[in-house]
């Protein structure tokens, strides 16, 4: 080793000459050992590396880092050699020689060009020049292959890379052998149906069948999944799997599961880009397009017929007249501050005096389903309670009174279907089930059934600019009406590009989300509710008394 006093009878030139080869001893370890000088591309990918969670979801912007963090992870828990600053981290979720299985969108357009270069150590990944600050060599060290080389490690029959898996605290001692298996989209889900994998990387959504076998093959050993993906801009393209198994399980929020995390990387955070040409796109893309190919955001919205509805913070921007994201207090879109943040779920506490609207689907074939929505004299909607019942029109009645009595509910209207009130009763040939309803207690006035409700009820969605708040609430107490609202969509997503295409709803999902529709046509008032309907008289025809 170089001492300082060593340095003191040595000429300029030399050492220049020094300084040079420590440069280039450096840039060749770091050529060689990449991962231990990876550094998260930003704070959200930081979280990423923090999770302990068993299913963990990266949806990100393109650019965002979603798939190079996935697997700088997996290749440093592989190897044992570990990022410099993410020791303490990295080491939590250590267990030695691992197996690890990546799931690619295509073995021929996805695996060789784009996976296997970014875990090659002499590959480069990234912004010109190679070796520059924009950009990695590839993740797998050189001292971790099999006797220093890429062949003796890689198998194109088996598509496996078998990688030696150090001490991290004695790097001399090797403690045995990590396994990457890679598969794709378009194999059969019977063919991910064996072995165990501590750790399994889905590279964009797989079908869902795919998905259930690789959390059978982490079962026994306590693996994790790591799903990175873009969100489709496709809105017609199947999601529900996604929102329902990983998304919502691992938002922040009351509702999270411990055992699920999901973060939404923003390409903009990136400090590896050109943030310069991220910019120059962002201003000819619209807010949606942003939301999904920068913020990491879903579109599956575009699909859904009640889109704005959601029970998880969001932001609304008035001049904008749409959700976006808020910097600094502001729209990012138009960077206006005329915004305010709102969500339709909250906790409601059913009121006395608040005249209640009773709404009622029937089902010969499955639970009948009901609400009662409160109208507040400002005749906003709060839907206070929902219950389901697998049973005939007595039962019901029954639990309408427990229900109406515990809560001390004031309820002067009654709504039914009119598709299935005006049908014969399970019970009776000879009875449609509003006249069933109407001999158990329940007298129920038929809806109106016109498509005009649904898009009220995408009004009532909406933030008023005076009350900074929507028109439609609903309880945390009714988690379905919830539920299916998130999931209401339509029958297939049509694009025309000469004239509007006529949509129809999907029948799944739809119970709740009708009774609403019916509510927005019946047009309830608190005034109405609690006065009743005025009186009509013929022009010129005496009212009062005689």
């Amino acid at each position: 080793m170089i001492q300082p006093e060593d340095l003191a009878g040595i000429s300029d030139d030399e050492l220049g000459r020094l300084a040079g080869q420590l440069l280039q001893h450096q840039q060749d370890d770091r050529r060689e050992n990449q991962i231990m000088y990876y550094r998260p591309a930003s704070e959200g990918a930081t979280e990423v590396h923090q999770s302990m969670a068993k299913y963990v979801g990266i949806s990100g912007g393109n650019g965002s880092s979603k798939t190079e963090t996935a697997l700088a992870e997996a290749v440093a828990l592989a190897t044992g050699v570990f990022p410099l600053g993410l020791e303490d981290t990295l080491r939590k979720k250590f267990r030695g020689p691992i197996k690890v299985r990546v799931v690619v969108e295509s073995k021929t357009t996805t695996l060789a060009p784009v996976i296997l270069e970014k875990l090659k150590w002499w590959a480069w990944t990234g912004l010109e020049p190679q070796g520059g600050p924009r950009g990695h060599w590839g993740w797998v060290p050189k001292t971790s292959l099999i006797q220093g080389e890429w062949d003796k490690s890689w198998s194109e029959k088996l598509v496996m890379l078998r990688v030696l898996c150090r001490n991290p605290d004695d790097p001399e001692e090797i403690l045995g052998e990590s396994s990457f298996q890679f598969m794709s989209h378009n194999q059969d889900a019977t063919d991910f149906a064996s072995g165990d994998y501590h750790l399994v990387i889905l590279d964009e959504p797989p079908k869902y069948s795919i998905f259930t076998e690789n959390e059978a093959r982490t079962m026994r050993v306590g693996g994790r999944i790591l799903l990175s993906m873009t969100w489709s801009d496709d809105p017609g393209i199947p999601m529900d799997w996604i929102f329902d198994e990983l998304y919502e399980k691992g938002l922040k929020g009351p509702n999270k599961s411990a055992h699920h995390d999901w973060f939404e990387l923003d390409t903009t955070q990136n400090m590896n880009l050109d943030q310069e040409a991220v910019a120059l796109q962002m201003s000819v893309w619209s807010q949606q397009m942003i939301n999904v190919r920068i913020k990491g955001q879903p579109m599956r919205f575009s699909n859904r017929i009640h889109p704005l509805f959601t029970d998880t913070e969001q932001t609304w921007c008035y001049r904008c007249h749409t959700p976006v994201q808020a910097e600094k207090g502001q729209c990012s879109g138009c960077q206006g501050f005329d915004i305010t943040t709102y969500c339709h779920v909250a906790e409601i506490e059913p009121s006395p005096i608040w005249p209640t609207v009773f709404l009622l689907d029937p089902h010969p074939r499955k639970p009948h389903m009901f609400m009662w929505a409160q109208i507040d004299p400002g005749d906003d909607v709060w839907v206070v309670a929902e219950a389901e019942v697998d049973g005939d029109e007595v039962e019901v009645k029954q639990t309408v009174d427990e229900i109406e009595e515990s809560l001390g509910l004031y309820v002067p209207m009654r709504i039914i279907d009119p598709n299935m009130g005006r049908s014969p009763a399970n019970t009776s040939r000879e009875l449609t089930w509003q006249d069933a309803f109407d001999r158990a207690g329940l007298r129920c006035d038929l809806a109106d059934d016109s498509s005009v409700g649904r898009k009220t009820l995408n009004v009532y969605l909406k933030p008023d600019e005076h009350t900074l708040r929507p028109r439609v609430h609903i309880a945390t107490s009714c988690p379905n009406t919830a539920y299916q609202m998130k999931r209401y969509v339509w029958s297939e997503f049509k694009r025309s590009m000469e004239k509007d295409v006529k949509q129809t709803p999907r029948e799944k999902y739809d119970d709740y989300p009708t009774l609403l529709k019916y509510l927005m046509n019946a047009g309830p008032t608190f005034n109405m509710l609690k006065s009743g309907p005025p009186t009509l008289s013929r022009p010129g025809t005496r009212r009062g008394a005689y």
